[in-house]
């Protein structure tokens, strides 16, 4: 079977059954745990569509009848993920050719299965994104101006909430082509700077692309 699953959309199952392990913790009541059982499992197969008999039998929860058997049913779904197109050196210099001085990450270190490629270069103070969306690299430089006090922020792609040192505020320059607004205009939104670990936690791509979409001026 080949692989049918994407990340975000894994994350989402596992943020689901870490409920399910939450409801076996503090329940006893085999009636309400079965009935939430059966209302995550509507849950996971509503993210998908035309799925075959044998991804639908991967994907039952129903096989799970207590909260150890749940790490191996994440293991056993986490070969079935999707991989990220591959992205070259050359991509992204082409992708962000208006950066000077462009400090690329090490392609080598990146996890495959990425729903987002993201990294900070601290010379220039900028997180970079680089994402395929409907197969056509895309990306985003965003200056940080925010970052090191004590206020806490939440990532508006992961929800994570941590101090400004995890998650900062940042401004990417949007391409516009409104002729009053000129030739660019600025945004800003909440992101973890660990990349890494926002990309363990992101259960939904939607407002990665409009923010993406957004910034690229992409209707």
């Amino acid at each position: 079977m080949d692989a049918f699953i994407k990340k975000y959309q894994y994350n989402y199952i596992k943020k689901c059954l870490h409920d399910l392990n939450t409801t076996y913790g503090t329940c006893a009541d085999k009636n309400i745990i079965e009935a939430n059982k059966s209302y995550i499992c509507d849950k996971i197969l509503y993210l998908f569509t035309d799925l075959s008999e044998e991804q639908k039998e991967l994907l039952d929860i129903s096989k799970i009848t207590e909260a150890s058997h749940i790490d191996k049913y994440l293991s056993d779904l986490s070969k079935y993920v999707y991989e990220m197109p591959p992205v070259t050196s050359t991509q992204l210099s082409k992708l962000f050719k208006k950066e000077k001085k462009l400090k690329l990450p090490n392609l080598d270190d990146e996890d495959s299965k990425n729903v987002y490629l993201g990294w900070v270069d601290t010379a220039t103070n900028k997180l970079f994104v680089a994402y395929n969306l409907d197969d056509k690299l895309i990306g985003m430089a965003c200056r940080i101006t925010s970052q090191g006090s004590k206020n806490t922020r939440m990532c508006t792609l992961c929800n994570r909430i941590a101090g400004e040192n995890e998650v900062a505020f940042v401004s990417p320059i949007c391409k516009t082509t409104n002729a009053s607004e000129g030739a660019y205009r600025s945004i800003g939104f909440n992101i973890c700077l660990d990349s890494k670990t926002c990309n363990e936690r992101i259960a939904s791509v939607e407002k990665l692309e409009k923010i993406l979409k957004n910034v690229n001026n992409i209707k």
